[in-house]
């Protein structure tokens, strides 16, 4: 439930044209491309100059939430994002009962229920992260039967009908009695549908489809078509030039793939400290997989032990997969005790990534580069 809560927070929409969209979208953009001290600056001053526009608080608290997780680390994020959150809710509230037909402010005002579950996830209070989650869900199928054109809402629900189908049975059951689908491939049509028509929805969409398609599906050639769009619309965001890199290692695309990570290290060198220390281990992974791609066991081994070590993001979804990669090199220097605790040590992680089946077949049978 907290990944799929995790990866819903964030639905950002607008089809409908509203004055000081121009704004919002500069500011949007801003934090896209991790500007954030600009992105907060623009989106406050958006907030008062148009209280009505449908998304305008919401991104201003995401702003918030993003830039102090880059200056302050992520426990101070949680108390910025939960005293924005204080200021918004009400303001939803009130804009919700003075324009009771406006689609996208009744889509906004539920996605501060993700919001919420964020803060809740942050603090693991889990039984806070199904509450707000379900609430926010719901507000959104509501949307979604009553206006059923209005395809941006289709985008959480895509979230969740996917991750939910990746789930155990007993949560799947759970999760059909709230109204979700639990079906994957209806899941990522859904967010196909956002991509194809959506607003802000369209750039949400697209880095969720690319994470599916890179981690969870092991689509590669649509995550790079994917990841590419995203990086020449934000140049300066390292999470799309990190998803554009590994979708090339992933393809074989080695060359260019070592270009584009030396391209990464220049965009973090003028990153906060705090997004460095974020990105740094992550790099590393990617330097030990291509490293591990061209044979180079002992630089691979280093680079990921360097990963592991220093690894400090929320999502555990590379500690898995940099995990799995030394339980690789472990079997290809026939150091299979060595190789098992490792596999083992990726299903605990429990993540539902493609690390996790990978890990079972390898506890089965040792790699070998033939297998890869």
């Amino acid at each position: 439930m907290k990944r799929i809560i995790l990866l819903l927070i964030v639905s950002l929409c607008i089809l409908k044209s509203h004055p000081g969209d121009a704004k919002v979208w500069k500011g949007v953009n801003a934090f896209y491309n991790y500007e954030f001290n600009k992105s907060v600056k623009i989106l406050e001053e958006a907030k008062n100059q148009f209280p009505t526009h449908p998304s305008v608080h919401f991104t201003w608290a995401v702003s918030k939430w993003l830039q102090s997780r880059a200056y302050e680390g992520i426990d101070k994020s949680y108390i910025v994002l939960s005293q924005s959150l204080d200021i918004i809710i009400p303001t939803y509230e009130k804009l919700v009962n003075e324009f009771s037909e406006n689609q996208e402010i009744i889509l906004y005002s539920a996605s501060t229920h993700g919001l919420k579950a964020r803060v809740h996830l942050g603090k693991k209070e889990w039984i806070g992260v199904i509450i707000e989650g379900i609430k926010g869900y719901r507000s959104i199928m509501d949307l979604n039967n009553n206006y059923p054109d209005y395809k941006d809402a289709l985008f959480p629900i895509g979230v969740l009908n996917y991750f939910s189908g990746k789930m155990p049975g007993f949560t799947q059951f759970f999760a059909k009695m709230i109204g979700i689908d639990s079906d994957i491939n209806l899941g990522i049509e859904q967010m196909k549908i956002a991509v194809k028509y959506g607003g802000f929805s369209e750039i949400e969409a697209s880095q969720t489809l690319a994470y599916i398609f890179l981690w969870m599906d092991q689509n590669f050639d649509q995550a790079r078509i994917l990841s590419l769009k995203l990086k020449k619309q934000f140049p300066n965001s390292i999470y799309n030039q990190f998803m554009y890199t590994e979708s090339l290692i992933l393809l074989n695309k080695l060359s260019e793939a070592k270009h584009n990570l030396d391209l990464s290290y220049e965009i973090i060198k003028n990153l906060p400290n705090y997004t460095k220390i974020y990105w740094n281990p992550l790099l590393s992974y990617q330097k030990a997989l291509i490293y591990f791609k061209t044979g180079d066991l002992d630089q691979s081994i280093d680079w990921v032990n360097d990963c592991i070590k220093n690894y400090s993001s929320e999502l555990d979804t590379h500690l898995g997969y940099a995990i799995l990669l030394r339980a690789n090199i472990y079997d290809l220097k026939k150091n299979r005790e060595l190789a098992v605790i490792d596999y083992n040590m990726v299903l605990k992680l429990d993540n539902y990534t493609t690390a996790i089946e990978l890990s079972k077949k390898y506890l089965k049978h040792p790699y070998l580069y033939s297998n890869n």
